[in-house]
């Protein structure tokens, strides 16, 4: 496998002052060998077949007027989605309205705890008119920046892509702009990220979900169960060792993270946790997400959108954690 040559600090993990040199790249479809030696991140493993990322289809739930949670992908979003996956990441798509839909590709590290993302909107045809790449880790995440920039570039904006990388080589930071549309790039630190939106194109509205229970009547069921709640309801702990916050107005729960620490970290264990949670919870996505987190419950860490939700599963020794939320704003350079 060729590559060539990288900096004195593994490629991925270099942050210093960007010199004009060449970095190691995507290179015969393969990623330069040394990034996987040092990073060992489960997006940079190539596969044959793309659609073994993608999720499985389920019966379609309208969580809004005229948006339907998951869909197809078609044209430049499918082949956005299949490059990815080829290199690792799991995409999902969130939602599908009459002006498009919006599609996420995700990616986690369990040694590190690096994340990687792509999240993108669409038109129905499928050309893609709004990107954001994200890469968040405990150290440099530079280079892993780059390589999905590689990924995602040529696929959406190939006239545009040697700019950005020229921009990306030069500076830390930088706001291109070109012939596809506008950039925002943060190359610098453990948290980087590329945000990009077609010129002259409006993006898709999100739609605003929230479940059926409200944090009163989760804290009041969580109690009847043994927990311990804050008197805002919006904290609860148990045993052994877990511990829930949520939050909403008073429509219904937005955002709820369930922790289970200190020995309390086997699947076994946080299965009680999910049921305990999930048995007081309504909304058309309590069922798809319930089942989804116990379908990778003893797998590794990783995030998707499920029934427009989106949802993160973080796995390790220290702690076993869940995390829904709604991602109701869609940020892109205007």
């Amino acid at each position: 496998m060729s590559h060539h040559a990288a900096p004195d600090p593994p490629w991925g993990f270099d942050d210093r002052a960007p010199q004009r040199r060449r970095w190691p790249v995507v290179s015969g479809g393969l990623i330069a060998g040394l990034v996987v030696i040092a990073l060992v991140v489960v997006f940079l493993v190539r596969r044959d077949d793309p659609a073994a990322g993608l999720e499985p289809p389920t019966a379609p739930l309208v969580p809004a007027d005229g948006v339907t949670a998951g869909g197809e992908l078609s044209g430049q979003a499918r082949a956005l989605a299949d490059a990815l996956t080829q290199r690792g990441l799991e995409c999902s798509v969130r939602f599908t309205a009459p002006e498009g839909g919006q599609t996420g590709c995700f990616a986690v590290q369990d040694v590190t705890g690096t994340t990687v993302e792509a999240i993108f909107q669409h038109h129905p045809d499928g050309s893609v008119i709004g990107l954001n790449l994200k890469v968040n880790g405990p150290k440099y995440t530079r280079g892993l920046l780059r390589s999905l920039i590689d990924i995602a570039g040529p696929v959406v904006f190939p006239a545009d892509h040697p700019a950005v990388i020229d921009i990306f080589n030069r500076a830390f930071a930088g706001f291109p702009e070109g012939s596809w549309g506008d950039y925002h790039l943060l190359g610098h630190g453990a948290k980087t990220y590329l945000s990009a939106s077609k010129r002259n194109i409006t993006p898709i509205k999100v739609p605003v979900l929230h479940l059926d229970t409200t944090e009163p009547q989760l804290a009041d069921a969580l109690r009847a169960d043994g927990f311990t709640c804050t008197g805002d309801n919006e904290t609860c702990t148990g045993q052994p060792a877990m511990a829930l916050k949520f939050s909403g107005p008073d429509t219904g729960i937005t955002y709820l993270v369930a922790t289970a620490t200190n020995g309390a970290t086997t699947p076994e264990t946080f299965n009680q946790l999910r049921i305990k949670v999930f048995a007081h919870l309504r909304g058309n996505a309590v069922g798809p997400v319930f089942d989804w987190v116990g379908l990778h419950l003893g797998g590794p860490s990783r995030s998707a959108f499920v029934a427009g939700w989106r949802v993160d599963l973080v796995v390790s020794d220290k702690q076993i954690r869940l995390t829904l939320f709604n991602e109701e704003t869609w940020l892109v350079p205007e």
